[in-house]
C-alpha cells in the first residue's frame, strides 16, 4: 500500500528517475573506485624568454611560464596542488590527453625547427602513479606558429592547426603513443 502522503504518480515518478539514474550512478562510482594514482591537471604555458621569434610575433608581456605545470587535484574539494613543472622552453601553450589518460600531446607554439622553420609538437607518456610526464618524442608539424592540437576521436591522430603558417596537418599516433611523421 502506497502511503497517502506519497501519490502514485509521484511514487512512479520517483522510481523512474532513480532507476534511469542508476547505469550513470555506476559509472561515476566504478570511476571513483577505479581510480588509479592522483587526478592531474596539466597546464601548457608561454615560455620566457622566446628565442627565434618571427619579426610579426610579440610577446607583451613575456611569458612567465616554465613548461608545462602540473596539478594534483584534490577529488573531493576540486583544489589544485603544484606538483611539478616539465622544463619546455617552446611555449606548449594547447595541450591535449588522449582517452585513456596515458598520453599527452602539446603544441610547441614558439618553437620553429628545420630548414623551413615549423613548428614542432611533442608527445609525453603520462606515469599513472604520479602524473609526471616523460617526453617520447617531437615531429615537425609543417608550418610556423604551432598553435593547437587536438586528438582525433578514433584515437589514432593528432590534428594540429599553425597560426603562423595558416596550415594544418594530421599526424599519425604510433601503438606507444608517439607521433609519426607529418605525411607529405
Amino acid at each position: 500500500m502506497i502511503s497517502p502522503t506519497f501519490s502514485r504518480p509521484s511514487f512512479l515518478k520517483s522510481s523512474t528517475a532513480l532507476a534511469g539514474s542508476s547505469p550513470f550512478l555506476a559509472v561515476v562510482l566504478h570511476a571513483q573506485s577505479a581510480a588509479k594514482g592522483p587526478l592531474m591537471a596539466y597546464v601548457g604555458t608561454f615560455s620566457s624568454p622566446l628565442r627565434d621569434m618571427l619579426p610579426t610575433q610579440v610577446d607583451l608581456p613575456p611569458g612567465n611560464g616554465r613548461g608545462i605545470h602540473l596539478f594534483q587535484v584534490n577529488r573531493t574539494t576540486g583544489a589544485l596542488t603544484p606538483s611539478g613543472v616539465h622544463e619546455l622552453g617552446t611555449s606548449p601553450s594547447c595541450l591535449a590527453i588522449n582517452a585513456a589518460g596515458t598520453r599527452l600531446y602539446s603544441a610547441n607554439e614558439t618553437d620553429r625547427v628545420g630548414e623551413n622553420k615549423e613548428g614542432p609538437v611533442s608527445a609525453f607518456t603520462i606515469n599513472r602513479a604520479d602524473g609526471q610526464l616523460k617526453l617520447l618524442n617531437i615531429v615537425r608539424s609543417g608550418g610556423a606558429g604551432t598553435t593547437y592540437v587536438s586528438i582525433h576521436q578514433s584515437g589514432k591522430f593528432v590534428l594540429v592547426a599553425n597560426y603562423f603558417g595558416g596550415s594544418v596537418a594530421v599526424l599519425p599516433i604510433q601503438p606507444d603513443g608517439s607521433l609519426g611523421p607529418r605525411p607529405t
